[in-house]
């Protein structure tokens, strides 16, 4: 049976769609999964990464306000290497965005793209990739994001796990009529709901109701901006 809870009957996740899997432990890795409300679906999905890199990725990935839906390991690609044989790769992520197109994440530490000359491959794959399959292919590092980020989206994510319907109405409300700057602290003492209001503003900020420097960590210090119209 099904959990009943104020919000309706208890829906279990959804499990992961990866074609690939890997094995559930390692001593070189950190792998695991995280479950993500996707807007492509009704139910929290497992999304699986293999190394703390694709989950620092998986969660940069998660905080974009266009990404409508991530496929963990979705099919392999065919392509034909340098040799002219016929080879295969599977990406680690494949994102849709509410634009309908369609990226092909690769997510290589920097040391291994160097390595194993990793970027003609990428290019060999991107020249070739057809469009129903994805629109281009990107390769991610540890360098194609700042600390700052991956905490802010670590944050968003652990926030955006628990429905919290009025704080989020209230702060959004008093956000939509600012004329402009204040601090987070400001709305969050104000608000009197102390840290349902601070995470209220963190899920606001990622909805695009307000704006502040997403390239430093955001604290009760951020500075709060109004979102131009249009």
């Amino acid at each position: 049976m099904y959990e009943l809870t104020s919000e309706g009957p208890y829906v279990p996740p959804k499990r992961s769609r990866a074609t690939r899997m890997f094995p559930a432990r390692s001593k070189a890795s950190a792998r695991g999964f995280l479950l993500a409300k996707l807007r492509s679906e009704t139910a929290s999905r497992q999304v699986i990464f293999e190394s703390d890199l694709e989950r620092k990725c998986l969660l940069v990935i998660l905080a974009q306000r266009g990404v409508v839906d991530v496929w963990d390991q979705p099919p392999q690609v065919e392509f034909r290497g340098p040799d002219g044989r016929i080879k295969y790769h599977t990406f680690d992520y494949l994102v849709t965005r509410d634009d309908g197109k369609k990226l092909a994440i690769a997510v290589k530490p920097e040391g291994l793209v160097e390595r194993y000359n990793f970027g003609e491959h990428l290019a060999l794959l991107r020249a070739q990739l057809p469009l129903r399959i994805a629109d281009d292919a990107v390769l991610v590092t540890e360098n194609s994001f700042s600390p700052a980020e991956v905490r802010n989206a670590e944050l968003l994510h652990m926030f955006s796990g628990t429905a919290d319907p009025d704080a989020d109405l209230l702060v959004s409300t008093r956000l939509k009529g600012l004329t402009g700057d204040v601090q987070v602290k400001e709305i969050v003492d104000s608000s009197g709901l102390g840290g349902r209001a601070f995470r209220a503003v963190f899920r606001s900020i990622f909805a695009g109701v307000v704006s502040t420097d997403l390239m430093c960590p955001i604290t009760e210090l951020s500075v709060l901006s109004p979102v131009e119209a249009g």
